[in-house]
């Protein structure tokens, strides 16, 4: 590169030196400037070569640099505004010199100055021409006299004339000259000439056999003006007459400068241009590269200098950065793979499209999923499963976090809990969905099993009575003592009235197991609570506060049954005033049950809804049993907030 520079330089200084000199010749030679003079075509020559030479080159680097970035804006916009920086002022200056030469050459040429010039020149010869005829007189007398006087008379010799004339003699004496010498100065006329070296001003007359010379010394300084009259004209109208070659030699100049300076500012700009973009470019590569997740990449130092240098240091660092933190990334996606591979749920992460990010092993088992699941959806690897998706699609719409949902899969009925996470501020969602069949199973037949240790104990009280009787009616049977009739009598009313307790008990159960499932219609939920508990206004204190809501699906005859259980709880255990009141949040429907009661039992408070779980004497524990599930088939669900508040919840 500085060989280049210190190259580039020197060519520059030769245009400069050939062009300071051939203008320093022109003007140094303006007196015996010819356009047939050897010297000015060779620097004619040179110029045109180097004007030649500086298109070329300057031709070769506009292609050299358009041609291979034309795509490349940021090299563009930087190579120009470095040409048009060095450029502007220096292609300003040429045409300012050039304007200014072009018009004090015509300023000079002016009628004006050629007046002036030429009136100078015709009174130094009127005024020489006065003093040659007054010499010419003087001549012609003492051509004509026999004697002369000493002063006035100087014979010169060869050297002297020579000096004098300019014209060569062979010799001077007395001898008779030849005949060729003769006919040549009968050729010659009268004359005078003014010698600058001497001053003396010579004025020659002719004579048949003789030639008569007289001079006159000038005073040196009028010798002076009067050569350089002469010599201003002779510059001056070899001037008018080469006034378009001069001008066009100086334009031919300044031209080759202004080549000199295209193309050092087109070399120059692109000598810059090279130090900013290519490490800028380098950095968009390298940025490009990034994007596409090659983090690889680092950038040559030695590409770029000063400021930029520092800046490629610190994108390297910053890429070594964003590779370490890849690197932790990547190990603690793995291990969260691990921890994820290790639990019971099946976890699908995707995002607010829909598409499918990743999953666990456990969720591939449990939907039967490939291990390719590019470009998949949630919907699509949950269309086999119908139940699944609408709770999903449930949970999603109606920005809930969980269900329970019952699904087929494998030919086996599963009980699901699916539950979706999000988070704001983050596109991605969770969904967990955990296999609840093993518990939910288990949870029955422990259900059952407290069921039938309740049925069989409820069975087993009215027995023993119904056993003693029996044999109290065969004793007394066997001794027939008096008064056994009626003694009989009441032993069987005692087993009929067990035996209805055991029947009662078996109708209960049979409800419970047998609750048909929900018809929904369209129903005023406000109206159906109103005209169900109407007829409660003589055992307690009824008050309504219902919102505005709309109609919502409901089994009539089902959702009377759960309004008239809690009711009759309330009237049960004492109350005197209960208070029922409807509202509306989002989607859902709320129904409050509040009275003023003595309340739910600490005791049994955690499993209310449990079969055969009452707080009553005589109750059996199914009345909430029944409750919870026929507002579960709704799609809702029942739950307390204290022990005199129940909440029913469900769906619009």
């Amino acid at each position: 590169m500085f060989r280049q520079l210190a190259l580039l330089l020197g060519f520059l200084l030769l245009i400069f030196a050939v062009a300071y000199f051939g203008v320093s010749f022109i003007s140094s030679s303006m007196g015996e400037f010819y356009l047939n003079n050897p010297l000015f075509h060779v620097l004619f020559a040179l110029t045109l070569i180097v004007i030649t030479v500086l298109i070329v080159l300057f031709v070769r680097n506009l292609a050299l640099f358009f041609f291979p970035y034309f795509k490349t804006k940021l090299r563009m916009k930087i190579f120009t505004a470095f040409l048009l920086l060095i450029l502007g002022p220096a292609l300003f200056s040429i045409f300012l010199a050039s304007g200014v030469i072009n018009q004090g050459l015509d300023r000079l040429l002016r009628i004006q100055v050629k007046r002036i010039v030429e009136t100078s020149g015709e009174t130094t010869e009127q005024f020489l021409s006065f003093i040659e005829r007054d010499l010419e007189r003087k001549a012609r007398e003492l051509s004509v006299k026999k004697r002369v006087y000493p002063y006035t008379l100087k014979v010169y010799g060869v050297n002297g004339f020579l000096r004098l004339t300019g014209k060569k003699v062979e010799r001077v004496g007395d001898f008779p000259l030849k005949k060729s010498e003769i006919k040549q100065l009968e050729k010659l006329k009268n004359y005078a000439f003014l010698d600058y070296r001497s001053g003396q001003l010579v004025a020659c007359v002719k004579r048949k056999w003789n030639i008569t010379c007289v001079s006159k010394e000038l005073p040196p300084d009028l010798v002076k003006r009067v050569r350089q009259i002469r010599e201003l004209q002779t510059d001056y109208k070899s001037l008018v007459a080469y006034k378009t070659p001069i001008k066009a030699i100086y334009t031919v100049t300044f031209a080759v400068m202004g080549l000199a300076v295209l193309f050092g500012a087109l070399w120059f700009a692109r000598y810059f241009e090279k130090r900013i973009s290519i490490p800028v470019e380098a950095l968009y590569n390298a940025t490009q590269r990034i994007s596409r997740g090659d983090l690889s990449v680092r950038i040559p130092e030695d590409e770029a200098t000063d400021e930029l240098r520092h800046v490629i240091q610190a994108f390297n660092s910053m890429v070594e950065q964003l590779q370490l933190l890849r690197k932790s990334l990547e190990d603690n996606k793995r291990y969260l793979e691990e921890v994820l591979n290790s639990i019971s749920p099946a976890i699908v992460t995707f995002d607010y499209g829909g598409k499918v990010i990743s999953c666990n092993k456990q969720a591939k088992e449990l939907l039967g999923l490939s291990d390719s699941l590019k470009g998949s959806t949630i919907w699509e690897l949950l269309s086999p499963y119908p139940n699944l998706r609408a709770a999903v699609e449930r949970l999603v719409a109606e920005d809930r976090s969980r269900c329970d949902v019952r699904e087929e899969i494998g030919g086996r009925e599963k009980f699901l809990t699916v539950e979706l996470l999000s988070s704001p501020g983050i596109e991605d969602r969770i969904l967990i969905i955990e296999d609840m069949t093993d518990l939910v199973r288990a949870q029955k037949a422990e259900a059952w099993r407290e069921v039938a240790q309740r049925i069989a104990h409820e069975i087993k009280n009215p027995l023993t009575p119904i056993v003693l009787n029996a044999e109290r009616i065969k004793r007394l049977l066997e001794r027939q003592s008096p008064g056994y009739k009626e003694k009989v009598l009441k032993a069987v009313d005692s087993i009929v009235a067990e035996v209805e307790v055991i029947k009662r008990l078996i109708n209960e159960f049979r409800k419970f197991t047998r609750l048909p499932l929900p018809e929904k219609r369209l129903t005023d939920l406000n109206e159906l609570i109103r005209s169900t508990l109407e007829p409660y206004e003589g055992k307690v204190k009824l008050s309504f506060e219902f919102e505005e809501i709309p109609k919502i699906p409901l089994d009539r005859n089902l959702t009377r049954e759960v309004l008239v259980n809690l009711v009759s709880n309330s009237v049960e255990a004492g109350a005197k005033e209960v208070r029922v009141s409807t509202t509306r949040k989002d989607d859902k429907v709320f129904i409050v049950f509040k009275d003023d009661g003595p309340g739910i039992p600490d005791e049994i408070m955690e499993k209310l809804f449990a079969p055969y779980v009452s707080g009553k004497d005589d109750g059996w524990g199914l009345g909430l049993s029944i409750v919870k599930k026929i507002v579960e088939d709704h799609g809702g669900k029942i739950y307390t907030v204290d022990k005199n508040t129940f909440v029913i919840e469900l769906p619009i």
